[in-house]
């Protein structure tokens, strides 16, 4: 069976969007799109709601008002057109790693078993873990394992690829690695992605576009489009002045954020 390298990304239109915890509102007229093909990373202070609008997204949440739409219909959790990388690798710990890989290819039931090991072995070769396909997680570093989970979500061919800080956990040295081989497999699947973040050299790295969130239920403080030159590489790209010029803009944008955040809580206890 014949793979294909490029997939492709999709539209992704956030429109209007209301969404509370009970009675706390977290987003109050949400909006955003997202082009076909995008790099999209989404910046801000604990509490500002990236986890829970990257839910929304997803369809694990349910909008109170508003729309998400993918390829102009509402997503739901089960739809094969975008595939989701969590903060951990979240692997099955008693599958090998090319049967974690073939998992959700497995639960789809639209291919032989031996079209679904040639599809797996495809991306675990794409993401450098080829001759690592049957060892146990546990067998596998940090940074394996992340690579096992990117993988798994490749497999399906997303054409929206939803990530909640999925390198967060990895010391600097892995993350930089793991940074460059998302945007080499990004180059070449041409997915539409949206990217959580806590680490601000990342999001710059990696992006096209970087939001900033403000409080709830406020969205979105600042948008920074980024006009580094791709294709981009560590030692160019992160001691390029454009890039310490964006970094200075981020820092000063979510200090902003966070000194509203302390003042709203001080109000709290007053």
């Amino acid at each position: 069976m014949a793979t294909s390298s490029h997939v492709g990304g999709d539209e992704l239109i956030i429109e209007d969007v209301h969404f509370s915890y009970g009675s706390v509102p977290i987003f109050d007229g949400m909006s955003i799109s997202v082009s076909p093909g995008e790099f999209l990373s989404i910046l801000g202070p604990s509490g500002c709601g990236k986890t829970t609008f990257l839910n929304l997204l997803s369809g694990f949440l349910k909008p109170d008002a508003g729309s998400v739409l993918l390829r102009g219909e509402p997503i739901e959790p089960e739809d094969p057109h975008f595939g989701y990388v969590f903060q951990s690798a979240t692997l099955f710990p008693w599958l090998s790693t090319v049967e974690n890989v073939e998992f959700g290819l497995r639960m789809a039931g639209k291919l032989t078993p031996e079209q679904r090991r040639e599809k797996a072995m495809h991306y675990l070769d794409m993401v450098g873990l080829k001759g690592f396909e049957n060892y146990l997680p546990i067998r596998l570093s940090g940074g394996m394992q992340q690579r096992a989970s990117l993988a798994r979500a490749l497999a399906m061919e997303p054409r929206l690829l939803l990530m909640d800080e999925p390198f967060g956990a990895l010391d600097a040295i892995t993350r930089e690695i793991m940074n460059d081989e998302l945007l080499r497999l990004w180059d070449e699947l041409g997915q539409t992605v949206v990217f959580i973040t806590h680490d601000i050299d990342e999001a710059i790295y990696l992006s096209d576009r970087v939001l900033v969130l403000n409080l709830p239920p406020r969205g979105v403080f600042k948008t920074l489009n980024n006009d580094l030159p791709r294709p981009r590489s560590g030692p160019t790209t992160r001691t390029a002045d454009l890039f310490w010029q964006y970094k200075k803009e981020l820092i000063d944008d979510i200090s902003q954020v966070s000194a509203l955040k302390k003042k709203v809580q001080a109000a709290q206890m007053n």
